[in-house]
């Protein structure tokens, strides 16, 4: 199946493109590439000093903030043709490349990350913009790059300032403003590849006397990742050989971004809007049966967040607040298993589908408050508050009863299906945060600490749908997020840092409400919260203006009670297991004369862990489904006249449980996922002022590698093939 925009996305497109012109036709500039400021005229001590403000909600120097902070300026992203923040976190340590279902995931510090992705916290200009159905953060490529200033990417526990989510770490992106545009007044990129790859970007600034304006559009269009494969449905061909089938990888989005910015008598405000469209194919199909029919998968994100800041005014009290709306949509149909389909011992003889459009709101508001105390102490202190709303379906039918039996109806006729988040039906969902945080002075110019403290809790009416009377049930989460970080300046050169913190999931909705379908399996009266405790010890050397070393050991003593689709169970979403790990992180920064390059390492060992899954096995010595070590070499040489970067990319073992090795399945893969390396380089020429033109080479070597699937399934994921743009 070919997707193509519909209709309402190409009106979309048209207004998105008109609102752009109108942008550029109050300025007379174009720009192939933002003038921003360039990473790599900086010194690393320069680098060093950078201000990131992710890690604790304040402006400090990379260096000296209580906790492990990457920064990615736009040039540094651009030079490397880095696409989306997937392809940052895959060369950052600590992170891996996964893959669950359709999706391209970032498994951390030697844990698999499924489907939902949604241990990262995403900030955008600082306010959460995680998705409300699933939780996720969305890196991949749907969330574009183009309306990107820099990036911070902090790893661990960070629950104690943001609350759910930020279990293994946070994304912030800081978009760009007209100031940062110096010499011009928008930009427009076009990138054209292999695999049916479409790119098209364009950035658009005006200024009035009382706002700044920002808006960018962004296109992303490819067939994706298509291969033959073994799938799970066991169909054969007529001399009884397993089939392979092609994998639905085609995408499809489409994003615009919005920015005001008030100034003169609206200094302060800002107001931003994201308008997000995308389609997709279910890879190896929703349940690991390639489609037998074509599918349709398509969603939308709407958000509109409003936000006052007086930190411009210099004043000692610096207050906040934000207001975010946010709507999701989804439109599905899904096609689960083919015709003549086995199933939970029941014949399907038309198969299984399911149609499904329905949305979900919620509105999250903040209010903070920031004191600046004497010799660069601080206090921070405030509350958050968030309502999810879900009103039901617009249009929900299947094929076979998903409300009780699972049988087929008669004639494939399609009926109609209760709600999706039967449960919550016109209840809210209501969710609180009170948070504080102290930053010392700093003693003796050397020491300082930094204590974080949140408490958060969620609260509900639900339905028990599978009571005979339908009673009504309360359910509550709560949790107590504590950090503290010491930062020890030894000297000029080397700063130490112990840090501790405890960082939380709640469940997602998609989590604990579905039912009356085969997308979801709910267990709302005995999930609990995800939890991890970890402890982290950094040393940061700057070993000459030139070279910057970093060093991070862990040890993430429990993280409990991880969520996931339990086989066993019929992908019921549950508590399936708790890990412990430890590990060390090595990452180096160098800048000379015309090069620059990055290089870093990661290794885990898995300390202990609990299964809960009887369909899963213990294994207490290795780390499983993700590799242990991983690698990154990073190089950049820059001229006048253009540049060339490249990236190596070493993903080592994949050990597979005991569980994950049967008769029927070790026949069409190996008992562990070899190592591969994956080779990306760039070259760009400036032709004339302002014009870049370059090419962009990604698996250049066309390794034949692969991501584990986990569980006892026939199939891995083999990673793209090579891609020129």
């Amino acid at each position: 199946m070919k997707l193509t925009p519909s209709n309402v996305n190409a009106r979309f497109t048209c207004k998105i493109a008109v609102f752009l012109c109108m942008c550029f036709g109050m300025n007379s500039q174009l720009l192939a590439q933002a003038d921003t400021l360039d990473l790599y005229q900086l010194s690393i001590g320069d680098l060093k000093n950078t201000r990131v403000s992710a890690t604790s909600k304040v402006l400090q120097k990379q260096s000296e903030t209580p906790g492990i902070t990457n920064f990615y300026e736009k040039e540094m992203i651009d030079r490397f043709g880095w696409i989306s923040v997937n392809d940052i976190l895959y060369r950052t340590a600590g992170f891996a490349p996964s893959q669950d279902y359709d999706r391209r995931t970032v498994s951390v510090r030697g844990v698999f990350e499924g489907w939902n992705n949604n241990h990262l916290l995403m900030l955008i200009d600082g306010v959460q913009y995680n998705d409300n159905l699933y939780g996720t953060a969305y890196t991949w490529e749907i969330t574009p790059l183009i309306f990107t200033k820099s990036i911070e990417v902090v790893r661990g526990p960070s629950s104690a300032l943001y609350g759910t989510n930020a279990v293994n770490g946070i994304v912030s992106i800081n978009t760009l403003s007209p100031a940062d545009l110096e010499g011009g007044h928008g930009m427009a990129q076009v990138r054209i590849g292999s695999q049916g790859t479409r790119i098209y970007d364009i950035l658009g600034t005006a200024s009035t006397k009382l706002v700044d304006i920002t808006g960018a559009f962004n296109f992303y269009q490819t067939d994706g990742n298509s291969y033959s494969t073994y799938e799970d449905s066991f169909r054969e061909d007529a001399d009884g050989n397993t089939l392979q089938f092609k994998t639905n990888d085609e995408r499809e989005s489409n994003y615009f971004f919005a920015k005001l910015e008030g100034k003169d008598k609206l200094s302060g405000f800002s107001l931003q809007y994201h308008e997000h469209h995308w389609q997709f194919g279910t890879g190896h199909g929703w349940l690991f049966n390639v489609p037998d029919q074509p599918e349709s998968m398509k969603e939308f994100r709407r958000i509109i967040n409003l936000k006052y800041n007086n930190a411009s005014k210099k004043q000692p009290l610096i207050q906040e607040y934000s207001l975010r709306y946010q709507k999701h949509g989804i439109d599905w149909r899904m096609r689960f298993f083919p015709d003549s389909a086995f199933a939970f011992d029941i014949f399907y003889p038309s198969g299984v589908s399911e149609y499904l459009r329905t949305s979900a709101t919620d509105i999250l508001g903040r209010a903070q408050f920031t004191f600046n105390l004497l010799r660069g102490s601080a206090l921070l202190g405030g509350i958050e508050t968030n309502v999810f709303i879900y009103n039901g379906d617009e249009e929900h039918n299947s094929n076979i009863d998903l409300e009780s039996t699972f049988n087929p109806f008669p004639n494939n006729e399609f009926r109609p299906m209760k709600p999706w988040f039967e449960f919550v039906l016109n209840e809210p969902v209501q969710s609180s945060g009170v948070f504080v945080q102290y930053i010392s002075p700093k003693f003796s110019n050397k020491l300082q600490l930094t204590f974080s403290l949140r408490y958060d809790l969620q609260s509900f009416t639900y339905t028990d749908i599978y009571d005979e009377d339908r009673k009504k049930q309360k359910k509550t989460f709560n949790q107590v997020s504590p950090r503290l970080a010491v930062v020890y300046n030894a000297t000029d050169k080397l700063t130490l840092k112990l840090l501790a913190g405890r960082a939380f999931r709640t469940p997602s909705p998609t989590e604990m409400f579905g039912a009356n379908t085969f997308t979801l399996l709910s267990n709302i009266s005995e999930l609990k919260a995800e939890v991890i405790s970890t402890i982290e010890l950094n040393a940061n050397w700057q070993i000459s203006e030139n070279i910057d070393f970093n060093l991070v050991g862990f040890y993430n003593a429990q993280f409990d009670d991880i969520i996931a689709y339990s086989v066993a169970n019929a992908n019921l979403s549950t508590n399936l297991y708790s890990l412990s790990t430890a590990g060390l992180e090595l990452d180096m920064n160098w800048s000379k004369n015309n090069f620059s390059g990055f290089v870093n390492y990661s290794l885990n060992k898995r300390i202990k862990e609990n299964i809960v899954d009887n369909t899963i096995s213990e294994d207490q010595n290795n780390i499983t489904w993700v590799p242990a070590q991983t690698a990154n070499i990073g190089l950049s040489y820059k001229r006048k006249k253009g540049y060339l970067s490249s990236t190596i990319h070493y993903q080592g073992v994949s050990k597979r449980r005991d569980s994950d090795i049967k008769p029927d399945t070790e026949v069409f893969r190996n008992n562990e996922v070899g190592s591969w390396i994956t080779l990306d380089a760039k070259i760009a020429l400036t032709l004339i002022k302002n014009i870049e033109m370059g090419f962009l080479l990604q698996n250049a070597l066309n390794q034949d590698g692969f991501l584990q699937k986990n569980n006892a399934y026939r199939f891995d994921y083999r990673i793209n093939e090579r891609r020129l743009m």
